[in-house]
C-alpha cells in the first residue's frame, strides 16, 4: 500500500525540550504491549538502543478492556486487569508518563507538547490512540443517566445503578452490549437488551446458535427487544432519563441506558497534525502513515479500507511495528512516500497482512465461536451445504457450511473445543470431499493424510443433515 505524505504541521513550541526516543501516545492494549515487546527485543540486542516513553491519557497504564466485563460482574477485581505489573516497565527502561495527554504534534520538528506543558522530542512516533464508544446521536442523548462501557470509571457509575437495583436497557446486541447486560443483572439491575436486528450478535451467530443464546440470557433475567428501533430517548423534567421511546409507539421506561453500538477510531490527534486519515489513520502493511517517522497500530487504524477491533489483528500489528522499529536508527530511513530502494534491513520487516478472522465469543460465561462466511443470500444458500448436529440437552449445537468440496464457513455454541480445526480448514482452503463424512464429528474421526495426500477431486456425494439427540 501507498501512502501520500502529507506536509507536516509545524507548531511554534519552546526551545527547551526533553528527548524521549520513542514516544507511544497511548497506553491501551496495543501501545502498551508495543512498548513492552519493542523494550524485551532491545534489551537482548548489543546495537544501541533509543529510550521508550509511553504516555497514558488515563492514570491506569496498560489494561485489558476485555476484562472489565468480570469486574462488571463481581467475578475480578480491576487490578487483576492490567497487562503488565507497572515494575515491569521500569525494569525495562520504559519511561511511563500516566494522566496525561498529547495537546500537539509537531511533524516537522519531531516533538510532542502535553497537556502538563512538557515538549519531548521524538526519534520515531507511534500512534496507538485506539477508539471511543460511539454514541448514537438519539433525541436526548446526553442526558443524565446515559452511558457507555469502555473504561473503569464506566464500570464503576453502572455498578452503582445495580447495587440500586435500577432498571437499565443497553441499546446494541453485540458481544459487549451482552456482557454489560448480563453482568449488571448479576449485580441485581433489572435489565433489558434492545437490538434492531431479528436476534442477537447477528452478525457472529446464525439463527439456531443466536436462539440457543437467547435463551440462556432469559434464564438469567435479562429480556430482550428485538426487531426494536429507537426513536428517541425520553427524559424528566431534570433531563434525566426515564425511558427509551420506540419507532412502533412503545415506550421502554428505564433508569439508565447502556449505547453498546460500536467504536470510532480516535485519529483527531493524526488529522489536526497533517497526517493521512479516512475512518481510521491510514498505514501501509509495516504500519507506517503518511508521514515520515510516524506509525500508528491499534484500532486507530485503517488499512485497505479495513478497520481492526480484534486482539489478534492487533497483536500482529505490534509484532510487525517491533520488527520495523527494534532498530530504529535503520529502519526510520524508510518514509511511506518512499519510491527509493529497499533499505537491507527491511528484509527482516514482518508486514502486517489481514487475515480473516475466525471470533470465539465468551458472553458471560456462554462459549460460542464462529468462522468464515455464515450469513448467504437465497441464490447464494442455493450453493451452501449445511451439515448440523445439535445435542439438545447439553445446550451443544455445530452447523458447518460447504461449497464447492470446502468448508466456508462454521458455528459452534456450548461445545467449542473443535474450533481451531475448523477454523484452519477453512483458512487453508483445504478439499474436504475425503473426509466429509465424518467432518461433523471433529478431528479425530478425520483422517487428515486424505486431504495431503489426494489429487483434486469432485465433490461427493450430499450428507444428510444430522440433527436431534445423542447419547
Amino acid at each position: 500500500m501507498s501512502l501520500v505524505s502529507q506536509e507536516p504541521t509545524h507548531t511554534s513550541f519552546p526551545k527547551r525540550r526533553t528527548t524521549a526516543g520513542i514516544v507511544i501516545i497511548g497506553a491501551g492494549m496495543a501501545g502498551s504491549r508495543f512498548a513492552i515487546e519493542l523494550a524485551r527485543t532491545q534489551s537482548n540486542d548489543d546495537t544501541a538502543r533509543l529510550p521508550i516513553t509511553l504516555i497514558s491519557k488515563e492514570p491506569q497504564v496498560g489494561y485489558n478492556r476485555i476484562m472489565l466485563s468480570p469486574v462488571l460482574s463481581g467475578e475480578s477485581v480491576f487490578e487483576e486487569t492490567y497487562l503488565y505489573e507497572l515494575a515491569e516497565y521500569e525494569q525495562l527502561g520504559i519511561t511511563v508518563l500516566a494522566g496525561t495527554s498529547v495537546d500537539a504534534i509537531d511533524t516537522k520538528q519531531q516533538c510532542i507538547e502535553l497537556s502538563d506543558g512538557q515538549v519531548l522530542d521524538y526519534t520515531e512516533l507511534v500512534l496507538a490512540t485506539g477508539s471511543q464508544a460511539r454514541v448514537i446521536p438519539f433525541a436526548n442523548h446526553d442526558a443524565k443517566g446515559v452511558h457507555v462501557f469502555r473504561d473503569i470509571a464506566d464500570v464503576q457509575v453502572l455498578t452503582e445503578y445495580a447495587r440500586q437495583a435500577k432498571k437499565g436497557l443497553v441499546i446494541g446486541g453485540g458481544v459487549l452490549g451482552l456482557e454489560a447486560a448480563c453482568a449488571l443483572a448479576s449485580q441485581g439491575a433489572d435489565m433489558t437488551v434492545v437490538h434492531v436486528d431479528s436476534r442477537v450478535l447477528n452478525r457472529q451467530l446464525d439463527m439456531p446458535a443466536a436462539h440457543l443464546l437467547q435463551a440462556e440470557l432469559f434464564s438469567r433475567s435479562v429480556k430482550l427487544e428485538v426487531l426494536a428501533n429507537t426513536e428517541c430517548i425520553t427524559v424528566n423534567d431534570q433531563h434525566e432519563v426515564n425511558g427509551l421511546l420506540l419507532k412502533d409507539g412503545r415506550t421502554l421506561p428505564a433508569d439508565f441506558i447502556v449505547m453498546a453500538v460500536g467504536v470510532i477510531p480516535n485519529m483527531t490527534l493524526a488529522q489536526q497534525s497533517g497526517l493521512e486519515v479516512n475512518r481510521g489513520i491510514l498505514v501501509d502493511n509495516f504500519m507506517h502513515t503518511s508521514c515520515p517517522h510516524v506509525y500508528a497500530i491499534g484500532e486507530c487504524v485503517e488499512l485497505d479500507g479495513e478497520l481492526f477491533g480484534m486482539v489478534a489483528p492487533v497483536n500482529q500489528q505490534v509484532d510487525t511495528l517491533v520488527s520495523v522499529l527494534k532498530a530504529p536508527r535503520i529502519s526510520s530511513r524508510k518514509t511511506a512516500n518512499s519510491d527509493s530502494r529497499p533499505h537491507e534491513s527491511e528484509n527482516n520487516w514482518c508486514p502486517f497482512i489481514s487475515k480473516p478472522l475466525s471470533l470465539k465469543l465468551k458472553v458471560s460465561g456462554i462459549a460460542a465461536f464462529s468462522a468464515g462466511q455464515i450469513a448467504f443470500d437465497d441464490s447464494e444458500m442455493a450453493q451452501v451445504e449445511r451439515i448440523v448436529y445439535q445435542q439438545t440437552s447439553l445446550n451443544h449445537y455445530l452447523c458447518l457450511y460447504i461449497k464447492a468440496s470446502k468448508l466456508i464457513g462454521t458455528v459452534l455454541y456450548g461445545d467449542v473445543s473443535e474450533s481451531g480445526f475448523y477454523s484452519q480448514l477453512i483458512t487453508d482452503g483445504s478439499d474436504i470431499s475425503l473426509i466429509k463424512e465424518d467432518l461433523i464429528f471433529g478431528e479425530a474421526y478425520c483422517n487428515l493424510e486424505k486431504i495431503e495426500a489426494a489429487e483434486p477431486k469432485s465433490a461427493l456425494p450430499s450428507v444428510a443433515h444430522l440433527i436431534g439427540e445423542t447419547s
